[in-house]
């Protein structure tokens, strides 16, 4: 059913149903205060059920806005750096990542975003730094392949934390996987 259509029939229904709905207590009611009280039901019907639409208007605003607000975080792999992106609509605050362990017998990789990267504007990108650790030691950051779909030999979970300008946090699990 096209748009247009579909709007006049919200209309056009309630309307029909409620003229109906008078004619019949008017019509058929047998003293004034018959009449009146009908009339007074079908129009607090009408009333319940403009407000019942009003709300989902109200609910359909609210969700559009919040997207309008959001930021959306893509972490990725480009020429040797890894690089935050935000591909939302609005900017980031206080992005941030939680440190990777990978555990083998007798060796223990960790991952390590030392520090939170403070604003990320629509559209664009920083380089996030990364610090990698074999058994509590640092290492060459080579080790931190294992974030790069082309590399890696098991999927790889990374979980981002921001906000955006509004305060409203938000955190994202991006999966890298071979």
């Amino acid at each position: 059913m096209s748009r247009t259509v579909s709007k006049w029939l919200y209309l056009f229904v309630p309307l029909v149903l409620y003229g109906v709905g008078i004619y019949c207590a008017l019509r058929y009611g047998t003293d004034w205060t018959e009449k009146q009280t009908w009339a007074v039901i079908l129009t607090g019907v009408v009333l319940i059920w403009y407000t019942w639409e009003t709300m989902l208007l109200r609910q359909i605003a609210f969700v559009q806005r919040e997207l309008q607000l959001r930021p959306f975080i893509v972490f990725r792999r480009e020429a040797n750096q890894y690089l935050a992106e935000n591909i939302g609509n609005a900017a980031a605050l206080n992005i941030s990542f939680e440190n990777i362990t990978f555990e083998a017998p007798g060796t223990k990789l960790e991952i390590l975003f030392p520090r939170a990267l403070p604003l990320l504007k629509p559209g664009a990108s920083l380089e996030v730094p990364i610090e990698v650790q074999i058994n509590g030691q640092i290492s060459d950051p080579t080790f931190a392949a294992h974030l790069d779909p082309t590399y890696a030999v098991e999927d790889v979970e990374v979980r981002i934390h921001f906000s955006n300008l509004e305060g409203k946090s938000y955190s994202l699990l991006e999966v890298v996987s071979p």
